[in-house]
Formats: C-alpha cells, sequence, structure tokens
C-alpha cells in the first residue's frame, strides 16, 4: 500500500501533469454531466426512440475525427488545441439551455450541437493517450495513467447522481450551464499548460494513410494486435452493459434495486482495481499484465452461472469488476512505451477511431442474443470469450517480442 499511495503522488511531485490531471477529471466529470442532463432535456421535448438518436449523434462522430485529432497533436501545440476544444464545448453545451429558453430547441438541434460537441471531444480524448508519455517521466507512466483511469471511474460513479440531483433540483437547463462552466474551467487549466517541444511528426503520404493513421499502426504489429484486443475488450464490456438489467431481472429475480447495486459494486470494484491493481501487477512481464488483467476475472464472472443469490451476484461482480479495473492502465502504458514519440498522435487517434466501436457493437450485440438466448449460456459464452482474448498477448509473438525488448530497454534505463 505504501508503495501504491507513492506512485500516485506522482500529482504532488510533477506540477505540470497534476494540471493535466486535474483538467481531465473536470472534462470526464463534465462528459458525465452531459450525458445525463442532455438525456433528460431530449425525454422532455420527445422521447425514447429519439434519445437514442441523440445518443449515436453524441458518440460516433468521434470515429471519424480521432485520427484527424491525432494528426493536429502530433504538429501544433497540444495546450491551444485542448484549451480551444473544451472551450468551443463548453459554449455548445451552453447554447442548448439558451436555446431552450427562446423556444427554439428541438431535437434535430440537439443532434446537430451533440454531433459538434463529439467532433470536437476527439481532440481530449486523444490527447489522454498520446500527451501523457511527454508530460511523465517512464518511471512513472503506468502510475499516470492509473490516475487518468480513477478519473474515469470517479466521474461516472458520482457525476450521474449529482446531474441527476441538480436536474430534478432546478431541471436540465442549470444542470447544462453547471457543465457548460466545467468545460470552461478545464479550457481555461489546458491554455495553462507549457508549451511542449515539437514531435518532428512523420506525414504519411496518401488521404487513407494521412488522415487514418493506418500505415504508421500497421508499422506497428504489436500495437495492432493491443488495438484489437482493446477493441473485443470493449464489446464484452458493451455486453455487460446490457447483460445486468437482464440478469438482475431474469437471472436474480430480482428488480431494479438489484440491477443499481450491481452497476454501483462494478464501478466502485473497478476504480480499486485501477487504482490497486497496477502494483499488483507490478513484476509481471508486460503480456502477462494484459493478459491476468483480461483473463482473471473471467472466472468470477462465469460463477454468476451457478447462483440466484443477490448478495453473492453483487460480490462476484465486485471482485471480477476489480480485476478487471487494471486493463485499460497496463495496456495503455504498453502501447505508449511500444509507439515512437513523432507518430503517437496518429496512432493514438487510430486506436480511438478502431476501438470506439467496441462498446456499441457489444452493446447492440448484447441485447439482440439476450433477446433470444438463456443467461446462463451468455454468460458461459461471454466467460469463454474473456480467456480466449486473454491468451492473445501471451501468444502473439509481436506483442512478447516488443514489450521484451521495450522492457529491457527500460530496465537498462533504470539502473543506470
Amino acid at each position: 500500500m505504501r508503495k501504491v499511495i507513492h506512485d500516485l503522488a506522482i500529482v504532488r511531485r510533477n506540477p505540470v501533469f497534476r494540471r493535466f490531471w486535474l483538467g481531465m477529471l473536470i472534462s470526464r466529470a463534465g462528459d458525465a454531466f452531459t450525458t445525463v442532463a442532455l438525456s433528460w432535456l431530449v425525454l422532455t421535448v420527445a422521447g425514447p426512440a429519439q434519445l437514442g438518436v441523440v445518443l449515436l449523434c453524441f458518440g460516433l462522430p468521434r470515429i471519424f475525427s480521432a485520427p484527424v485529432a491525432g494528426q493536429l497533436l502530433d504538429r501544433f501545440q497540444p495546450r491551444l488545441l485542448l484549451g480551444w476544444d473544451n472551450a468551443l464545448r463548453g459554449a455548445l453545451v451552453a447554447l442548448l439551455p439558451l436555446l431552450a429558453a427562446v423556444e427554439l430547441l428541438s431535437v434535430p438541434v440537439i443532434c446537430v450541437i451533440a454531433a459538434f460537441c463529439a467532433t470536437l471531444s476527439a481532440v481530449t480524448e486523444v490527447a489522454e493517450g498520446a500527451l501523457v508519455p511527454r508530460l511523465v517521466d517512464d518511471a512513472d507512466l503506468e502510475s499516470a495513467n492509473a490516475l487518468l483511469g480513477a478519473n474515469w471511474e470517479l466521474a461516472y460513479i458520482v457525476g450521474p447522481p449529482v446531474s441527476g440531483l441538480i436536474v430534478a433540483w432546478a431541471g436540465a437547463s442549470p444542470a447544462l450551464i453547471v457543465d457548460a462552466l466545467s468545460f470552461g474551467l478545464m479550457s481555461l487549466i489546458c491554455f495553462g499548460l507549457p508549451r511542449l517541444g515539437k514531435t518532428s511528426a512523420e506525414q504519411p503520404a496518401g488521404f487513407l494513410k494521412k488522415w487514418l493513421g493506418a500505415g504508421a499502426l500497421f508499422r506497428l504489429p504489436a500495437v495492432l494486435t493491443l488495438t484489437l484486443t482493446t477493441l473485443v475488450f470493449l464489446f464484452l464490456s458493451g455486453m455487460i452493459e446490457v447483460f445486468y438489467p437482464v440478469f438482475s431481472r431474469d437471472g436474480l429475480q430480482a428488480g431494479s434495486g438489484a440491477y443499481g447495486l450491481l452497476v454501483g459494486v462494478a464501478g466502485c470494484g473497478a476504480l480499486l482495481g485501477v487504482v490497486v491493481g497496477p502494483a499488483l501487477l507490478r513484476t509481471r512481464r508486460p503480456a502477462v499484465k494484459i493478459a491476468l488483467a483480461v483473463g482473471s476475472g473471467a472466472p468470477f464472472f462465469g460463477l454468476l452461472a451457478l447462483t440466484d443469490n443477490v448478495a453473492v451476484a453483487i460480490a462476484l461482480v465486485g471482485v471480477a469488476a476489480f480485476l478487471w479495473g487494471p486493463y485499460f492502465v497496463v495496456e495503455r502504458s504498453l502501447v505508449q512505451r511500444l509507439v515512437p514519440e513523432d507518430l503517437r498522435g496518429q496512432v493514438m487517434g487510430a486506436r480511438t477511431a478502431v476501438t470506439s466501436l467496441g462498446f456499441p457493437l457489444g452493446s447492440a450485440a448484447g441485447g439482440a442474443v439476450l433477446a433470444g438466448v438463456s443467461v446462463k449460456a451468455v454468460i458461459l459464452a461471454m466467460t469463454l470469450a474473456y480467456v480466449a482474448l486473454a491468451l492473445v498477448p501471451v501468444l502473439s509473438g509481436a506483442v512478447r517480442k516488443a514489450a521484451s525488448v521495450r522492457q529491457a530497454v527500460h530496465t537498462s534505463a533504470a539502473s543506470r
């Protein structure tokens, strides 16, 4: 535990990273606020079908804008891109309550604003992966990623309930104003970041290679393999998102209260896993770390097929979420170490575009499968999928070779 505390104290030791971390915490909380407040706003002027369209507009454009954001982050000052990204998103969110006040708000208008917000948000999304190695020492990389991962978990544990309370107390418009102010604060923090030296980014020829980062990604087979692993991991996470309410109703024969407890415990378990998990895996080889982060939660998830007791199910979900928690920390840290600095923006942009498909496709697939297949069969199939996915990094020669070479370089540098 002392080592964990020392690692997380990077926010005290590194003032530049502290500023970036604080800004990302505010940005993540703003995203969570936006989702809840915007959803309620849409339901007040339309219905569930229109809400689905708005949420699609709020997520889909990032798939196309992320590669462009990666190119821009390689070529221009990140602090300016991040500052303007959040400033413009704050202005767009503030426009929603203004339009509502003058009765000019409609679903098509909300869709357009949501799409612009999603397009801009790719800059902040890609920057989280591309900038961290430029802000911290290599030895602090996993600690920095753990703190950024904790931001995500905290934002989605605390943000939605707080936003929901504000909406219930004062309405959706005041909640959106608070949200807009949070983006404004993030913008000021980002503009205050120091200038970073140019990366001498390579400019690939051809439209697809330039704007989609395909050339850079495919020249790094280990990174490509890890990217596809993350795509499938997110696909399974999307299925789990749909699985929990169905399992609560059909598997546990319980109501929405049990569903809420499952989701809450999963969030707390994931948060604890993000903070503590990387330290527990510290001595493992990089490929093994990733394999354990994918596969170790599978047995506990699989045991859900054998219980209809709510308390037991909650405990199993909490343990599984804890064991899955370190995945993005250890996977992202390895990818950051494997990607040359001058290609990092391109590769992270391409990765974001690819992996962004995982969660929505998994949610859609989960809904379709659970509509016609028993809950126990789905649990078994997903457990086997996690086990199979865990084998990918340890069986991939490209990942094992690249990770071993990178670890040797890191160990040599640390011993000097």
